[in-house]
């Protein structure tokens, strides 16, 4: 009978010996998948990801930070456009949003297609998406991937990294954003009207938005202060030789109806992008819709 119950208990200790060892060696197996995943990964998504914890886990304070930037003087003078100390005033109004324009994002000149307060996209618009760049999930209008990739790769041999923080994002998860930024200025203390006013300088409601269109990329580096930054340098340099253009200017906010952002580059096609940037104006006014 004593044999029998040291049997079993024998059997209970080897048996409670399997269980940790296979737990340890599951723990070491995930463990070494983790690793090794993180060893492929592109360079420009690990940026991205420290990026992301540095500076956009809380949204507010970070967009609020951009109206500082619009006043930031820039590193490099000789290829950065001149800022002004006072931009001249935004005009996205309400009355833009009453009566639209229903764009065509497929017609002969898509790449010049112009979504702003007073032209939205048809309802239920979505682009054919792909990856902007490999190793990364911002995606883009398909048709636009391969001149990122040639300018990402091209800026990279610079010793610039082009790291894509946000392209295309859906009509629904845009108003969410916007709604959002809405109730953040109605908390300071702005009525219904000039909360929604204000938000419209930095973010525009579902539709009308150029990142419902997917040729819009906001690219991000190590540094908050992006215009600040050789990766912004060289965008204004080279970004028309790949097509894109500084979608909204410091000097053309009444124009464009929408704040200064050096973070937000736009694919307009390679001849388009050489004239406005030869020319010095924007979407608006290369289309003649200002």
């Amino acid at each position: 009978m004593k044999k029998k119950v040291r049997l079993k208990k024998t059997v209970k200790r080897k048996f409670l010996l399997f269980v940790i060892l296979a737990v340890i060696m599951t723990g070491l197996i995930v463990g070494e998948l983790t690793i090794g995943q993180r060893e492929v990964k592109d360079p420009a998504v690990e940026r991205l990801e420290a990026k992301i914890s540095e500076t956009t886990t809380q949204e507010e304070p970070q967009e609020e930070t951009t109206e500082e930037e619009t006043t930031v003087e820039t590193t490099a003078p000789e290829t950065v456009p001149e800022t002004t100390a006072s931009a001249p005033p935004v005009t996205a109004s309400a009355a833009d949003f009453n009566n639209p324009q229903t764009v065509d994002p497929n017609s002969g000149n898509w790449e010049l297609t112009l979504v702003n307060a007073g032209h939205k996209l048809p309802d239920g618009y979505v682009p054919s998406l792909a990856n902007a760049i490999s190793g990364s999930s911002v995606q883009l209008d398909s048709r636009v991937v391969k001149a990122y990739q040639e300018m990402y790769d091209a800026a990279k041999k610079d010793g610039c990294v082009l790291t894509p923080y946000a392209g295309y994002c859906s009509v629904s998860r845009q108003n969410d954003n916007y709604n959002r930024k809405v109730s953040y200025y109605k908390n300071q203390g702005l009525s219904d009207d000039d909360a929604a006013a204000k938000a419209r300088t930095f973010i525009l409601p579902g539709g009308y938005s150029e990142q419902n269109l997917g040729l819009s990329m906001d690219i991000v580096s190590a540094s908050s202060d992006f215009a600040s930054t050789k990766e912004f340098s060289w965008l204004v340099k080279n970004a028309q030789d790949y097509g894109f253009i500084l979608r909204y200017p410091e000097n053309k906010t009444d124009k464009t109806g929408m704040n200064y952002q050096p973070w937000h580059w736009r694919y307009v096609g390679k001849e388009a992008a050489k004239a406005m940037n030869k020319s010095g104006l924007c979407l608006e006014e290369y289309l003649k819709a200002a």
